[in-house]
């Protein structure tokens, strides 16, 4: 009887090395085809931590390698965090998703009027993607971006169409703001990151000292990678940094019901329109409060990527099987997308 659980104990624990070799491996295999410099991995199967690990560099000029604690930028994967705060709000009867948004921008245009919070969320609100007054290399207050687009004509009826629209993230920001009484990065941070033990996620900043910060970095051409030049406009719909610790917390905070109720945090995923976005291996993609949501081999996947200067993202979630991949990156362009279903197809090895 000793000898048989010994047995079974070596076997399950030769089992779970190779799958950590294999994982490695297939992250090492994605970085040397698309000349990554560093990506920071967290994996959580069936509820617990199987992987959090750095691979290759935060800093190449000083070789500074990644770890758990390399902070990155999150890029549109930010999305999902203004969208929970916006249905904590609901969750605490102080906002509706229902309400029209004309109720917090009194200027907006009459045709504005049906416009819902609900509509911001999904990306189905008629706006265009971007302010007109959008400038990557200029500093603009949320308001004046939201104000400048008040001129522009709706591209459909609200409700009617999917189209991904940073300016709706950028005005749900703003609508914390107004309710909260705080800017939105204070709020999000004093309120929903620190409160819930991430203290290494913020908003962004180019003049802060943010310890262990990861730079960004461009292929250029087939061999040369350079710095990439930073965005000095920082905007809602891309807002946040962090590291892939608190990143795994984040999804912990999910997965365990906190902060929001379990019904709410299924809500985000459940609400969803359909979009023009690619199929995924055969399955449309819905959009819901922040994610995108379609079906992986016969199982729900939840998901978004992001994409800032020097940086890309990318975050799934297989709720059923409580089992999540987030992957950070210091370069462009990278494809995250093939790296991560590779890991998932790892996980889910039948």
């Amino acid at each position: 009887m000793k000898f048989l659980a010994f047995f079974l104990f070596f076997t399950i624990s030769l089992a779970a090395y190779s799958q950590q070799d294999s994982i490695d491996y297939t992250i090492g295999k994605y970085m040397k085809q698309q000349r990554i410099v560093g990506v920071a991995v967290g994996i959580i199967k069936e509820g617990r931590i199987i992987k959090m690990k750095g691979y290759g560099y935060s800093n190449l000029e000083h070789l500074v390698p990644v770890t758990e604690k390399t902070v990155f930028k999150l890029a549109s994967i930010s999305k999902q965090m203004i969208a929970a705060c916006i249905i904590k709000l609901v969750q605490e009867d102080k906002l509706k998703l229902t309400d029209s948004i004309t109720k917090f921008f009194s200027g907006a245009p009459a045709i504005w009027n049906k416009i819902i919070i609900r509509h911001l969320l999904n990306h189905t609100s008629g706006l265009q993607r971007e302010s007109p007054a959008f400038q990557p290399m200029k500093i603009q207050s949320d308001s004046f971006l939201i104000t400048a687009s008040y001129k522009d004509t709706l591209r459909f009826a609200p409700g009617t169409k999917w189209q991904y629209c940073n300016l709706g993230y950028i005005m749900l920001a703003d609508i914390i703001r107004q309710i909260s009484g705080k800017p939105y990065q204070q709020f999000m941070r004093e309120d929903i990151f620190l409160k819930q033990g991430l203290s290494n996620t913020q908003a962004i900043s180019l003049s802060a000292i943010i310890p262990e910060r990861a730079d960004g970095y461009i292929l250029y051409g087939r061999d040369s990678i350079l710095n990439e030049e930073n965005y000095i406009a920082l905007r809602p719909s891309g807002a946040f940094q962090s590291t892939i610790t608190d990143m795994l917390k984040w999804e912990m905070l999910i997965q365990n019901n906190q902060l929001l109720s379990k019904a709410n945090w299924q809500l985000m995923y459940s609400d969803t329109e359909k979009t023009n976005l690619p199929f995924v291996e055969g399955s449309p993609v819905f959009y819901g409060y922040g994610w995108n949501v379609c079906t992986y081999r016969n199982k729900i996947l939840v998901f978004h990527a992001g994409s800032l200067n020097g940086f890309r993202t990318i975050y799934y979630r297989f709720p059923s099987e409580k089992t999540a991949i987030v992957i950070l990156a210091n370069s462009e362009p990278s494809d995250l997308a093939p790296l991560a279903q590779s890991l998932a197809r790892l996980l889910f090895i039948e």
